[in-house]
């Protein structure tokens, strides 16, 4: 047997293999979902996670199976009805069959989506390259052994290429401080700023007060929304200058960059989701011919 750790574990997306106590009893079956970091740290808190020591072939049969447009179950999905400006809905891709997806149903703010049997939507998904933005029907609504919704193959599809370290805007606030030295406290008064660009590697920060110099440490402290829930996020980085451009040249709000240290799990994760949000948000499909001939 392998003996795992947490960070060995996805969170979210259903496990690869099944997970064993020390002694090869079944802890919890694959194909099963752990939903968040809490229960993550549950699995182990009663001693070691393991799994069988297989071959690698069996491995890559057991990862989560990829469906159209290269889309994974587990995959994060915005769904709005085709048409609509209203902001989307999150779901998750469930499972696939040759002619159609499964996706849990849509939910905004807490709330179910009001959706129907025929109703046309407009989805959006990330496959790890791009942003593939497609319509699908609506062919049944399910609601045992939960509410899930039956959609048709993907049509009108389009794909928008991500580069590796996606940059997103943003006007997020955030409060500025210098970390102290390894207590985790934080030195001097906490300072507002504003995050103006952010990705998993750094982000361009303004404040009212002159840009700190090149090379110092700062810590920064915000909050992410992600599938509509607020996460405090506290990283630690260093400043660089900021490349030229319209923040960079506000006189009166100074702009500088900062690099952040190598990311925790649950920081980086908060990150990515955010981040493959508002990339989901703002993707566009392109007009179809037919539909540019009717405007």
């Amino acid at each position: 047997m392998i003996q795992l750790k947490p960070n060995d574990l996805p969170v979210g997306y259903p496990l690869p293999w099944s997970l064993l106590d020390g002694e090869g009893n079944l802890v919890l079956g694959s194909g099963n979902v752990i939903p968040d970091e809490r229960d993550l740290a549950l699995v182990f808190r009663h001693g070691v996670v393991c799994r069988e020591d297989g071959h690698d072939d069996a491995d890559d049969e057991l990862r989560p199976a990829t469906g159209p447009l290269g889309l994974q179950v587990g995959t994060l999905l915005h769904i709005k009805l085709d048409g609509e400006a209203a902001r989307p809905a999150a779901s998750r891709l469930i499972g696939f069959i040759e002619q159609g997806l499964f996706v849990t149903w849509p939910q905004l703010g807490g709330r179910d989506l009001p959706l129907k049997a025929g109703d046309a939507v407009l989805l959006r998904g990330f496959s790890g390259q791009a942003i593939h933005s497609f319509t699908s029907t609506i062919t049944a609504v399910c609601r045992s052994p939960f509410r899930y919704l039956v959609l048709s193959a993907p049509v009108q599809q389009h794909a928008t290429p991500v580069r590796k370290a996606a940059r997103v805007p943003t006007r997020l606030a955030a409060y500025l401080t210098e970390p102290g030295d390894d207590d985790g406290t934080d030195t001097g008064a906490a300072r507002l700023a504003l995050l103006s660009d952010l990705s998993t590697g750094g982000a361009l920060v303004q404040t009212t007060a002159p840009a700190p110099a090149p090379g110092s440490r700062l810590r920064l402290r915000f909050k992410l929304r992600t599938a509509s829930l607020d996460s405090e996020v506290t990283l630690d980085g260093w400043v660089r200058v900021a490349a030229p451009g319209a923040a960079s040249d506000d006189a009166d709000f100074p702009a500088f960059g900062v690099a952040f240290d190598v990311l925790a799990e649950r920081e980086l994760t908060l990150l990515q989701c955010y981040i493959y949000e508002q990339l989901l948000s703002s993707t566009r499909m392109p007009l179809q011919p037919a539909a540019v001939a009717a405007v």
